[in-house]
């Protein structure tokens, strides 16, 4: 795509969230379910808008043959992603990032807590002997420290009921992995790379996330959170919309993209094919038409979405996305009034 891939590598710190703010557009991220600017907030809770398990997030799943005939996936999509966005605002030594995944009754389900200051991470979920007591799952050091003045992403993404995974400053914050088998078909038995199981004390594939109430993040010392953001979408930092060969360095080494090529692997929130089309020698444009924009609940089955988008911002053309958007199934997008002609004079 012209872009050089980077290694990865990350920015540390340790932060706690709240979050609180206005509803924001999609300049820094396409149809996202919320996004939201903080005031340099350092404690907020989000809510999920519907419980993980609400048809609401599987209202177009798929139909499948199976021997008695076709039926309807017994199973619940539980893919959501939460982004946090923020920045070290004077010496970070002191700095703690932390963000936890709780039910309703405040049960933990998954926690990662950064500390600058240290220059760690480590991670927690219920403990085996006892659930109502948090116990280190994995731990491990930052790829790089925490600088005054530096800004820094926490992504959350939720896969299955006992499948998360965390990723700071694009650092995957998971460590184990295991091969797990999936049925393709009526016969067909396939294999594949996942992330460790996280402990719980439901056996798979009841309880974990399918409890799912609230996310709560916090963040002391001088780190800040300037955004929050949540769906089934790819949110990136607002300091780099205006250039959009930047945004796909930025979602390359958080993708699942190859290691050796500077992904993050198994570890990745998302495939590297939801990279944004970019335009121009030095691409930093943005193609009128996106032609494969992230699917969400309200997309038609096994299908995404093509999108006309402002070149310059990468923010939908209109704001309306039953207007700039079509299903790539059946899109018919020429987004002729999106193309810019002051681009190149």
């Amino acid at each position: 795509s012209g872009y050089q891939r980077r290694v990865r590598g990350g920015k540390p710190g340790m932060i706690i969230i709240l979050l609180v703010g206005a509803l924001f557009g999609g300049s820094r991220a396409i149809l996202c379910k919320k996004d939201v600017t903080l005031a340099d907030l350092q404690d907020y809770t989000f809510v999920l808008p519907k419980a993980p398990t609400d048809k609401y997030w599987s209202k177009n799943a798929v139909w499948l043959m199976n021997d008695k005939g076709y039926r309807n996936i017994a199973v619940h999509n539980l893919h959501l992603g939460f982004f946090l966005f923020g920045k070290f605002a004077g010496d970070p030594s002191d700095a703690t990032i932390s963000a936890g995944y709780y039910t309703a009754d405040d049960a933990l389900i998954y926690s990662v807590t950064v500390d600058c200051g240290a220059g760690t991470w480590e991670s927690f979920a219920p403990s085996e002997a006892d659930p109502n007591i948090p116990e280190t799952f994995e731990s491990g050091t930052l790829e790089t420290p925490c600088v005054d003045g530096d800004i820094f992403d926490l992504i959350f993404k939720v896969e299955q009921a006992h499948l998360m995974k965390w990723l700071y400053n694009a650092q995957p914050l998971n460590i184990g992995h295991q091969i797990t088998t999936f049925r393709k078909g009526i016969h067909q038995i396939k294999e594949r790379n996942r992330t460790a199981y996280i402990p719980s004390p439901d056996e798979r594939p009841k309880g974990g996330a399918r409890h799912a109430h609230k996310l709560q993040l916090r963040t002391t010392g001088s780190a800040v959170m300037d955004r929050f953001a949540f769906g089934r979408c790819i949110a990136w930092p607002e300091s780099i919309t205006n250039n959009c060969s930047a945004v796909n360095e930025w979602i390359f080494p958080r993708s699942k993209g190859a290691e050796d090529n500077g992904g993050a692997g198994v570890f990745g929130f998302t495939r590297t094919l939801w990279e944004v089309l970019c335009y121009g020698d030095e691409e930093t444009y943005y193609m009128p038409l996106q032609p494969k924009i992230h699917n969400d609940e309200y997309s038609d089955p096994q299908a995404a979405y093509c999108c006309c988008v402002n070149m310059k911002t990468g923010k939908l053309f209109t704001g309306d996305r039953n207007q700039d958007c079509q299903s790539t199934q059946h899109c018919m997008q020429t987004c002729r009034d999106a193309w810019d002609s002051t681009i190149g004079q």
